[in-house]
């Protein structure tokens, strides 16, 4: 991956599809690496489903991008389950 690119998400597919768009509405490009599909592709098992999308932005948008991450409630109540799941 290009050095221009810095990683600011790891999630679900769905988490980073909704990233991706809220990122867009603001017109910041950004790219998913589906670790998932590359395992997959080249003959290996993934462990954890969940955590397989990276999302990557470039690093001149890398703080209007934390800002979003920090301000999504999809991102913010999917980490609240998953602390509560912890808990059990």
């Amino acid at each position: 991956m290009d050095s221009k690119y810095v990683h600011v998400f790891t999630g679900s597919m769905i988490e980073a599809n909704r990233l991706v768009s809220e990122l867009s509405q603001i017109n910041i490009n950004s790219i998913i690496k589906d670790e998932a599909k590359s395992a997959i592709l080249a003959g290996f098992g993934v462990p954890n489903f969940l955590y397989t999308h990276k999302v990557f932005v470039k690093n001149k948008n890398l703080e209007k991008s934390k800002k979003i991450i920090k301000n999504s409630l999809f991102i913010q109540n999917i980490s609240k389950k998953e602390d509560q799941t912890h808990l059990l």
